[in-house]
């Protein structure tokens, strides 16, 4: 028998060997057409635990139990963690550091293939020069006394990539999200020139905090030339892999690159999407699936969505309409390219792969479609419908309005008269939507950069000449516009429009009418954001009194004194702010369902108020039952994560940091995929999730205040996201003993919060105590003492 037929006998053997005996001969029928072959696999059966391969002693499931307790160097065998083709994995431990480890033994009998000897040396090669916090860290090695191999690995306690989306119900955000860091450990090993070559969810385990693993570099290829002599995987024709996830050319034994890995990639991430395989297979035989990976052409995602749900009643599939709909044609277009047959067709690199799994994150035109004009042009209306939508209605409106104007107003004119002037009017207004898309360039050629900003931007500067005679469409595109300028960051811009919108409204309305009210709540929100809380109370208190008077619904009322609260807040005063929360909560479950959502964000507002007070674990309460009601209620998700990254504020202030990192994550993922890359609300997030992660993992932390200072630099400069992210990154750089550098970033901040929030505001108390912080870790109690003489604390009790 040929040396590749025996060690078919010998995968055969452990399989069989894992079963119930009574199984065995089924399963063999099932899995192996060669009769030789089952029959010398049944007698070795037999015979066991005396068995012969290769002309030495099977290390058979007798073998491995009779491995725990032994000691091997430093290290003593506690149980079996798991078999695999070439050894077993070992819990063991090492008493001296009392520190668990797994331990990968060679298996008896295969020491004397000179081959898989150098493989397994090669694993343990590879390892080492892997260092990276998603791969499983190597750390010793070794040889037993019977000259058997072993190497020591990180213990990584976690479950299969899979399992863990299924158990934890990520959503599709979430999942490309964990992709992701997977991609970034795959392209860390073929930066440092290695090719797994055996991805698949059983290789990555993700930890109890969330983060993936890569193990298992048993048949990696090595690029490097000079390091290509250590193993035997440097030419083509090593047929050690698992067929379901390995690509065409592995399977056709041809030569491997990293885009065998791209591909293998491609089945997970098609997995994780769809929950089956991306080829339909009658049954899981080797020979089956090799020849489905060579010849089949996959299902689309989408596609093998709506056939699982035809077919399956599992409830994990609970709107499969929904995400089918998400699936197709971005997506699937992604996942398809990856699963190419030509490598060469494939992403040039994971770092592609990953990067367009980012752009549809971010609603950006992704590369593996086609690309056209047309199809950028909807990505654009996709990415800025809520604006496009509103300027196109208002447009309509204005046009609606137009009409019966001229209707009123001509019927003394000549018809033919009134005719050209309806037209005349008519395309002047098309004009102003037509002028607002295509402003940014006439040929479209660059429309996908032009953004929901920059075209509210335009669109203030077209309304005074476009509606100049139409006053009421004016005051109320003002107004309009203005709302959507602040949220999307333009704060300078927002306060100008609604201004102006206020000012002729009050020309053209009645004092005190609903219109001039809602008005005057809209730019009291403004000069909030702008820190010129006295403005924005009296707009609040003048909006409230004429609501009032109106008689009008006592959810608007509610709203206007949860304004005045959170005004109050910001001011410092904090007795008087939360009195008016309390009764506003009070109000609303005396008049309301226990699960109104009114009842949440009064939960939420209450939450903020006890982080500005310091009140921890009553933020924690509030906040959590909020989340409950929030997570009841329909399209909910950017009030979720609005919840969710408050209640990380809270759990950092407790100490529970990994729940922290939890709903930081989650909040994160909820607003770049609603609110894409350059927002204000994800970049106070990355500021929040940055700042916890400052000492745990500064690098992570590095990334995520970098963003954050970046979106508000262009975005909100004069708002208190950019001196909040800076201030984190000064308090970054002192950790790293960048004193100087950090001095200017910290007392910048400060001056910057101190006229946008007042000295009460708890962003301000969190960058005065960095600065003192700064000074006592640097050993430079002058400059201390000239700051506190500079600027004294409010409190005496805060001097030093």
């Amino acid at each position: 028998m040929s040396i590749e037929r025996k060690r078919r006998v010998l995968d055969l053997l452990e399989e069989a060997l894992e079963i119930p005996s009574a199984e065995r001969r089924v399963y063999l029928e099932a899995h192996c057409d060669d009769a030789e072959i089952r029959r010398e696999v049944e007698a070795m059966l037999e015979t066991e635990p005396h068995t012969e391969v290769l002309g030495a002693p099977v290390f058979s499931v007798h073998d491995e139990d009779a491995a725990i307790g032994r000691r091997l160097g430093s290290y003593e065998i506690v149980r079996l963690l798991d078999r695999g083709g070439m050894g077993s994995v070992y819990l063991a431990k090492r008493e001296d550091f009392d520190q668990q480890v797994a331990l990968k033994l060679l298996r008896r009998g295969l020491d004397l293939d000179e081959s898989l000897v150098r493989r397994f040396h090669n694993e343990r090669q590879i390892l080492a020069h892997l260092d990276h916090p998603n791969i499983a860290k190597l750390l010793d090695g070794g040889t037993t006394e019977d000259r058997l191999p072993y190497f020591v690995m990180e213990l990584v306690d976690g479950v299969p990539i899979d399992r863990y989306c299924e158990q934890n119900e990520l959503s599709l955000a979430e999942r490309l999200a964990l992709f992701r860091k997977v991609c970034t450990a795959v392209q860390f090993a073929h930066r440092n020139l290695v090719v797994h070559r055996d991805l698949k969810p059983s290789n990555v385990l993700i930890t109890a905090e969330g983060e993936p693993k890569l193990l298992d570099f048993g048949i990696a290829k090595l690029l490097d030339d000079g390091m290509a002599a250590l193993t035997l995987e440097t030419a083509p024709g090593h047929g050690a892999m698992t067929p379901r996830y390995a690509s065409p050319e592995q399977i056709r034994l041809e030569p491997v690159t990293t885009a065998s890995d791209v591909y293998s990639l491609g089945v997970l991430l098609y997995e994780l999407l769809t929950g089956r395989t991306p080829y339909r297979l009658a049954s899981d035989r080797s020979d089956e699936v090799a020849r489905a990976v060579c010849e089949q052409e996959p299902e689309k995602p989408s596609t093998a969505v709506r056939r699982r749900a035809e077919k399956s009643s599992d409830e994990t599939l609970r709107d499969p309409r929904k995400l089918r709909q998400l699936l197709a044609g971005d997506l699937d277009s992604i996942v398809l390219k990856a699963l190419r047959k030509r490598p060469e067709m494939r992403y040039g690199s994971v770092e592609q792969f990953s990067e367009d799994v980012h752009r549809y994150l971010s609603g950006l035109p992704v590369d593996a479609r086609e690309g056209t004009g047309l199809y950028r042009f909807g990505k654009f209306v996709r990415r800025n419908m809520l604006p496009l939508v509103v300027v196109t209605a208002f447009v309509l409106l204005i046009i609606a309005s137009g009409v019966v104007s001229w209707h009123l107003r001509g019927q003394a004119e000549d018809a033919k008269d009134r005719a050209i002037e309806a037209q005349s009017l008519a395309e002047s207004q098309l004009a102003f939507l037509k002028d607002l898309i295509k402003g940014a360039d006439p040929n479209l050629s660059n429309v996908q950069e032009l953004t929901a900003l920059q075209l509210l931007q335009r669109g203030k500067d077209i309304i005074p000449v476009a509606l100049k005679n139409n006053p009421e469409a004016q005051i109320e595109l003002l107004g309009t516009i203005g709302e959507l300028l602040r949220e999307l960051g333009d704060l300078q811009g927002a306060r100008d429009l609604m201004v102006q919108s206020l000012e002729l409204a009050q020309v053209h309305y009645k004092e005190d009418s609903a219109d001039i009210a809602k008005l005057m709540n809209n730019l009291g929100v403004v000069y909030d954001n702008l820190g010129e809380h006295t403005r924005a109370q009296e707009l609040f208190r003048k909006a409230l009194a004429i609501r009032t008077e109106l008689g009008q619904e006592e959810r608007l009322l509610f709203r206007l004194q949860s304004n005045i609260a959170g005004s109050l807040m910001l001011q410092g005063k904090f007795e008087d702010s939360r009195k008016r929360y309390l009764d506003v909560l009070e109000a609303r479950k005396t008049l309301y369902e226990p699960d109104d959502q009114d009842i949440a964000t009064s939960l939420r507002n209450l939450g903020a108020f006890y982080l500005a007070t310091d009140e921890p674990e009553e933020a924690e309460f509030s906040l959590k039952e909020a989340l409950r009601i929030r997570e009841k209620g329909t399209d909910n998700a950017l009030e979720i994560a609005s919840v969710l990254d408050l209640l990380g504020r809270a759990e950092a202030a407790l100490g529970k940091t990994e729940e922290a990192k939890q709903h930081y994550e989650e909040a994160l993922g909820i607003r770049l995929e609603r609110l894409g890359e350059h927002h204000y609300r994800v970049a106070r997030t990355r500021t929040n999730f940055g700042t916890l992660l400052i000492s745990e993992d500064p690098d992570r932390a590095r990334e995520l205040l970098d963003k954050a200072r970046d979106s508000m630099g262009r975005l909100r400069p004069e708002g208190r996201e950019l001196p909040e992210a800076e201030s984190a990154y000064g308090e970054l750089l002192a950790v790293g003993g960048n004193f100087e550098e950090a001095e200017g970033f910290l007392r910048r901040s400060y001056q910057r919060l101190l006229e946008v929030r007042g000295p009460e505001s708890t962003s301000v108390r969190a960058a005065r105590q960095r600065i003192e912080d700064l000074y006592n870790k640097w050993d430079r109690p002058e400059k201390l003492t000239e700051f506190l003489a500079e600027y004294p604390p409010s409190d005496p009790e805060q001097a030093p």
